[in-house]
């Protein structure tokens, strides 16, 4: 464990895990300090990637942009974290340690997953549990780590990325290190390097739908699912009668089970005919905010008003904290991740990680792929800019191969692939791009993971 870990008094009943404030302060960087590894992004790859680098015994600080921890699993509430198993079992890893603490608050905390083409091997949790087990797997791991800290900018030396420029209502704040890893899903840390990226798909630049998530009160959920299962084609039909009576519907609904009874979490498709939005615009994003809030209030009216079994007096009961954004920029890297990678599964010699499930691009594209197919060491690295590894959705691949098995699960296990890549440069004193991949990959699978 990290050299802070000590610090913590561990109990696993939820509410029952407590920090004094200096305890937490040991852990809270106030100023520019030095790190062996920063992480940017606390999300699923950058909880992972964190997590990985402090185990392995390095002196590592994770920043956030926002108020919390987890991405999409903690701003959409009970969205699906799907692939934090494996086979129904553990994982290996930083997955272990943040599912048992997840599993540790028992059914306050999460509920098995669906088991589909796309979802599986998953858990539906409260999301404020995915918040409080974020922060107690950062501590026992003795991961540093800061909220409200948005990368803005970077320090170069010449090629060489020095560290990270953080923009506060404070001021400015640079956090330098051996070895920064971008996680931030929209590749911040990358493009403020220099490093190229592409965005959106191939063909015509669009991109993945952009959807607010929200909860569903004073439902039965057993009665709707089977209304679903048994009468398909009656409820696209009402959907499409609901369109055309100018209802804001949305391209698609699932529904998920969660940990309250009586509630659904309700993740969607964006509003039908909304067009092309840009994850990394605020005009654009404002769109979505503002449609996907009126999705949720008109699927509530329509519910009622069209009786949907099992919705018939049904409550809007949250919508997620913003927006879900499924793609933006992507790196273009040492190896660019392909859609035929991931349907013919190459033997890849340098692979560091597996991602498991479907080629899924909600309404642009659905496919198949061979689950558990390999992730190359090389779809880490950018091509010029050295002591830099980019993880999670902004890694190197096509527009369908980041979309083959982009699970929140998956994107955990690339992100624990290039902590742990970080903390062996660190240590060995050597780049990224200098790395015995042979090395990394021993270290894997000494903590579990099945290369």
């Amino acid at each position: 464990m990290g050299a802070d870990a000590d610090a913590v008094d561990r109990r696993a009943e939820w509410g029952r895990y407590m920090l004094t404030r200096s305890e937490m302060e040991r852990l809270v960087p106030r100023a520019d300090a030095h790190y062996d590894v920063v992480v940017a992004g606390g999300g699923p790859a950058g909880l992972g990637a964190a997590v990985a680098a402090s185990i392995a015994g390095v002196r590592t600080l994770l920043l956030e942009a926002r108020s919390f921890f987890g991405g999409v699993g903690t701003t959409s509430p009970w969205m699906p974290m799907n692939r934090l198993l494996l086979d129904g079992g553990p994982r290996g890893g930083a997955h272990d340690l943040f599912v048992a603490k997840v599993q540790g608050y028992g059914d306050d905390g999460s509920v098995p997953g669906r088991a589909n083409m796309i979802d599986g091997d998953g858990l539906n949790i409260q999301p404020e549990a995915i918040r409080m087990a974020a922060f107690e797997a950062l501590e026992e791991a003795g991961c540093h780590y800061r909220l409200y800290s948005p990368v803005t900018g970077v320090v170069m030396q010449e090629s060489a990325l020095r560290g990270v420029v953080v923009t506060t209502k404070s001021g400015t704040q640079v956090f330098t290190a051996d070895v920064t890893v971008d996680a931030t899903g929209d590749g911040d840390v990358a493009y403020h390097a220099g490093a190229e990226m592409v965005v959106g798909r191939e063909e015509d630049g669009r991109s993945m739908p952009v959807s607010l998530v929200f909860a569903l009160a004073n439902t039965d959920p057993d009665r709707l699912l089977s209304y679903l299962d048994e009468e398909r084609a009656a409820y696209n039909a009402l959907l499409d009668q609901a369109a055309a009576d100018g209802y804001a519907v949305a391209a698609w609904y699932s529904f998920n089970r969660t940990t309250i009874p009586g509630v659904l979490g309700v993740n969607n498709g964006a509003m039908r005919d909304i067009g092309d939005l840009k994850g990394t615009q605020p005009q654009d994003m404002t769109v979505a905010e503002r449609a996907g809030l009126q999705v949720a209030v008109d699927f509530v009216r329509l519910a009622r008003e069209r009786r949907i079994p099992g919705l018939e007096d049904c409550h809007l009961m949250r919508v997620g904290e913003t927006a879900g954004v499924r793609d933006t920029r992507r790196l273009v890297g040492e190896y660019v991740l392909t859609v035929e990678d991931a349907r013919t599964a190459p033997d890849f010699p340098d692979v560091v990680a597996r991602k498991y499930g479907a080629i899924d691009a909600n309404q642009l594209f659905i496919g198949e792929m061979a689950s558990g197919f390999g992730y190359p060491y090389r779809s880490l690295l950018p091509k010029q800019i050295e002591n830099l590894l980019v993880a999670g959705r902004c890694g190197s691949a096509t527009f369908l191969g980041h979309a083959a098995g982009k699970s929140m699960g998956n994107m955990m296990e690339v992100g624990q692939a290039a902590g742990t890549a970080a903390a062996l440069c660190s240590a060995g004193e050597v780049t990224p791009r200098e790395l015995d991949v042979s090395l990394l990959q021993a270290r894997l699978r000494g903590m579990g993971v099945r290369l």
